[in-house]
Formats: structure tokens, C-alpha cells, sequence
């Protein structure tokens, strides 16, 4: 409905025309559409800028529901909370005389509160909604949590084309999933290694392994992720991204912490993101630095998402090569390794990366990839390592004297700071 409540400029409308034809002895009639049409390329775009450009318009009349309309759209979806109950009445009340206004009606609203979908004609029922859908994700308000959901076809055989149509049905835009996607990505690049054609059978070996990812992939369907990720009125708010490689894979983890001041303390998954290792290999140091620039950009994408800008940041990674790197100016580098650190560099300054061992990092099991089953228990996947729930982080010291070769492996022959001995605390 949303489209059909948008006029084209009636001098555009001629370029939306259509003949029609009742039958073959009737004559032609020509139609010239009025209105935004579903199916054109360009339809999705003017619905978003025409919404934009009405907030702005009404910003004065209803300021919290314009700023939503302009961040917190998706397509004729609206995503948006607020921290109190007070607070969420007020802005439901808003977004609804806006859109009134512009000819638009708001409905199917669904919330975590039951004093915020009061009327049945325009709102599920919260006593009987168990689960819903927002931008492709399952949703149960009652908890107010978030589940993925994934359909699992067990057979007797396997081609290289069905594993592919597994791994893309398991729609997670957030990246909560990421260790075990990351697992199945792995497994399909080890089938491109062997060759095998797209409708070739999956060998014994990999049928078996496959057939077993296959089984636990169900216990995804049991996992709830919290949606909150603020504790209320938070005093302090710190955004922590993690970045780990593996040989096969490269992954980051972002976080958010959260915290009253002698209160509550709350550390919550936000998003992640990873990477199959090319198959023409790379070095470990190498793969390390893909993972920091992933984060980097992750992390920058985020912050800006949600609106966290003055939010205090920590970058973590577990290589001390790609520390010492970024600690380089990137014209002393190589260029695989300069172009990298100069884009992290560009994004974030060295100041904020540390180094945390890697039993510690969570993005390790995004880069190594996890079975389904095992998920569940992974408490340093969703709250990530213990250390963020007090302030006693790891020490910022960079030592990569036990690998000094692959650190000078990367530096320019014309630098003659060859190091024995790299050390810095910062």
C-alpha cells in the first residue's frame, strides 16, 4: 500500500504507460500509471527518498518519529524501539500521525510490551503471537528474543549444488550464526579443492561428514539470542570487534558492553562477519590482516547503524605481526600488507587495537568454524570472554621477537630497519 500512496511528478508519467487490450477486436487503450509501481528498478528507491524527504518536511511537527523514518526503515518496515515503556507509547503515537498524514496507515505492530499493540485491527495479539518475522528474521516478542531459523532435508545422497543450497538457506544477516556458517563454507571450498562438479556425488568420507553437519544444523532451531544488547540508561557503553584467521578462514565479532556504574554490566553478540581463505594459499599473518581490515569495517558500518559514534572502542586481534604492522607507516610495507594496514589505519588509529590471547577471542571460532550443536554451549560466542565484564583487560604490550622473520618478511628491501628484537607497550 505503501507505493500506491506515492504520485509520480505528472510530467514523468508518460514514461509509465501501458497498452491494454480486452480482446482482438477491440481497440487499444493506453494507461499511464500514477502512482509508484511494484516490479520497476527504480520503485524501491523513490518510496526510501520520498519517506526521507517527508521527515524532513514533518521533523518540526513529530521529531522522534521523523528521525526514525529517516534511520530505522527497511522497505514498509519499521524497526525501532525505545528505553522506556512511557517512551515507546509516545513514539507509536508519533509514526502514526506521521504516516496518517501522508496517506499512509500503519499496521500489523508488534511489540514486547502488550500495552503497545492495543488495538486488534491494526496490531498482532500479543497474548496469542508466539513468533513473528522482521526482515527475515524470526522474532518471539514474549521473550524478546531473536531465533534462526533453518529448514534441514536429510537424504540418502549429496551434490556439491545441495550443499550450496544449505549453506544459502540459512538467512542470517546479522552474522549471529557466523561459526557455523563459517563451517560449512569451509567444507564446500573443500570440495572445489577436489574438483568435484556440480551434480558429482559427495565422496564417502564427505557424504558422512556432511550428513552429520546435516543432523545437528536442527539445534540451530533451539538457540534464542537476547535482542536487547543495552542495559537501560547505560552510564558507560564500549564497542569491542575481535578479529581472528585460521588457514581456511578469516573472521570478525563485535560486541557491546554496557554498564551502570557499581550496577549491572551487560555484554551482548551485535554482529559478525567472516571470510573463506582464497584457495591460492596465503600466510597466516596475511589472513590475520584480511581479518583486521574486516573488522575494521565492520565495526565502522555498526557504529554508525546504531548510532553509537561516542561509544569508547576497542580492536582486538591475537597476531602480534599484524599489531607491529599497524603500528608501521604503510609506505615502509609491501604492498599486500600496505594497502591493508593503510585502509585500517584509515578507518581506525593503532591507538585502539590490543592483543588478546586466543583462547580468548571469539572470533577464533568463527575462523575455525563450530557444529551447530556445540553453539549453544559456547557462552564466548554470545557474551564474549569473561575479561569484558569487569575492566581488567589484557595488557597492550606487542611482542614478535618468536616471529621475526614473517614480520621483516613484509617490509620493503629499501627500509633498513630490519629488527632483532620488536617490542612496544602502549
Amino acid at each position: 500500500m505503501m507505493y500506491r500512496t506515492i504520485l509520480i511528478n505528472p510530467k514523468q508519467r508518460n514514461l509509465q504507460r501501458i497498452v491494454w487490450c480486452e480482446s482482438e477486436h477491440e481497440s487499444r487503450k493506453i494507461y499511464e500509471l500514477s502512482t509508484v509501481t511494484y516490479g520497476t528498478v527504480s520503485t524501491p528507491y523513490l518510496a526510501q527518498i520520498t519517506l526521507t524527504q517527508f521527515s524532513m518536511d514533518e521533523e518540526a511537527n513529530f521529531p522522534i518519529a521523523a528521525s526514525i523514518l529517516r534511520n530505522n526503515l527497511y522497505m514498509d518496515d519499521v524497526l525501532c524501539g525505545a528505553a522506556t515503556l512511557e517512551e515507546a507509547i509516545v513514539l507509536r503515537q508519533q509514526l502514526k500521525e506521521i504516516l496518517n498524514s501522508a496517506g499512509m496507515e500503519l499496521h500489523k505492530l508488534c511489540a514486547n510490551h502488550e500495552k503497545l499493540s492495543p488495538d486488534p485491527e491494526q496490531s498482532y495479539n500479543f497474548a496469542t503471537l508466539t513468533e513473528t518475522k522482521t526482515v527475515g528474521v524470526s522474532w518471539k516478542p514474549n521473550l524478546d528474543c531473536f531465533l534462526i531459523k533453518v529448514k534441514v532435508c536429510l537424504d540418502s545422497s549429496y551434490t556439491k549444488r545441495d550443499v550450496l543450497s544449505t549453506i544459502a538457506k540459512i538467512f542470517d544477516p546479522v552474522g549471529l550464526m557466523s561459526p557455523v556458517i563459517s563451517k560449512a563454507k569451509i567444507f564446500l571450498q573443500r570440495l572445489w579443492r577436489s574438483k568435484l562438479e556440480w551434480n558429482d556425488l559427495l565422496p564417502a568420507e564427505e557424504h558422512r561428514e556432511w550428513h552429520q553437519f546435516l543432523v545437528s544444523l536442527e539445534n540451530i532451531n533451539n538457540i534464542e539470542i537476547p535482542r536487547r544488547i543495552l542495559v537501560a540508561f547505560p552510564e558507560v557503553i564500549e564497542i569491542h570487534g575481535f578479529a581472528d584467521a585460521s588457514e581456511r578462514c578469516y573472521g570478525a565479532a563485535v560486541y557491546c558492553k554496557s554498564k551502570k556504574l557499581k550496577s549491572e554490566t551487560l555484554v551482548r553478540l551485535i554482529t559478525s562477519k567472516s571470510g573463506v581463505a582464497p584457495i591460492k594459499s596465503r600466510t597466516i599473518p596475511r589472513l590475520e590482516l584480511c581479518a583486521a581490515v574486516l573488522l575494521a569495517k565492520l565495526v565502522k558500518r555498526f557504529v554508525a547503524a546504531l548510532q553509537l559514534e561516542t561509544a569508547e572502542l576497542y580492536l582486538w586481534s591475537d597476531s602480534m605481526i599484524v599489531l607491529a604492522w599497524l603500528r608501521k607507516e604503510p609506505m615502509d610495507l609491501k604492498t599486500f600488507v600496505q594497502n591493508r594496514v593503510a585502509k585500517i589505519q584509515e578507518l581506525y588509529p593503532n591507538q585502539l587495537w590490543r592483543h588478546v590471547p586466543s583462547d580468548r577471542n571469539p572470533a577464533d571460532l568463527v575462523s575455525r568454524g563450530v557444529d551447530p550443536d556445540k553453539l549453544l554451549r559456547q557462552n564466548l560466542w554470545f557474551n564474549g570472554p569473561t575479561f569484558l565484564s569487569s575492566d581488567d583487560y589484557p595488557n597492550r604490550t606487542i611482542n614478535c621477537r618468536e616471529k621475526l622473520d614473517e614480520y621483516n618478511s613484509e617490509l620493503k628491501n629499501c627500509v633498513n630497519e630490519q629488527i632483532e628484537n620488536f617490542q612496544c607497550s602502549c
